[in-house]
């Protein structure tokens, strides 16, 4: 499967991530971006996921805000860590995307994130059709190694 990963905002793409994507049989694409500079980068992010045929989302805090419209738009399911959904510095404009119920999310939340607080995304994913949403009582905002590998698992990834 191919597989665009995202990474956070000021972060950049992990390679123990790619790796343990990699490991299962994936194709992994990753970009290094940065988001505040680049006003562009759903335009880059989408051009990349067409040219390398994406099947599917993986992505964190503002690169699960832009994995979810990518999703929409390329009706790809995705699995997003603690997506920036309620708080965004950057915002996907003029792209005409809308939500396709035919889309699964997988949303993992850490209970105890300290940049996007896990009940404003509830709030924001409750009323989503095809949405899973696991919240993980140990877990901040950023994700470990051994939580991306079981919660990959959990998406069948």
């Amino acid at each position: 499967m191919n597989i665009l990963y995202l990474h956070g905002l000021d972060s950049f793409p992990d390679p123990g991530k790619i790796e343990i994507l990699e490991s299962r049989g994936h194709t992994v694409t990753s970009l290094h971006l940065e988001y505040r500079k680049q006003v562009d980068a759903f335009d880059i992010i989408y051009k990349e996921a067409v040219r390398n045929q994406i099947e599917y989302v993986v992505a964190s805090s503002v690169g699960g805000y832009y994995g979810y419209w990518l999703g929409h738009k390329l009706e790809v399911d995705q699995l997003l860590f603690n997506p920036a959904m309620p708080f965004r510095s950057v915002r996907v404009q003029n792209h005409n995307i809308t939500e396709k119920p035919t889309v699964g999310s997988y949303v993992v939340l850490g209970a105890h994130d300290e940049i996007i607080p896990s009940n404003l995304n509830v709030n924001y994913f409750n009323s989503k059709e095809n949405t899973r949403l696991i919240t993980c009582q140990w877990l901040g905002h950023r994700v470990d190694l051994q939580t991306f590998m079981e919660m990959t698992n959990w998406a069948g990834l």
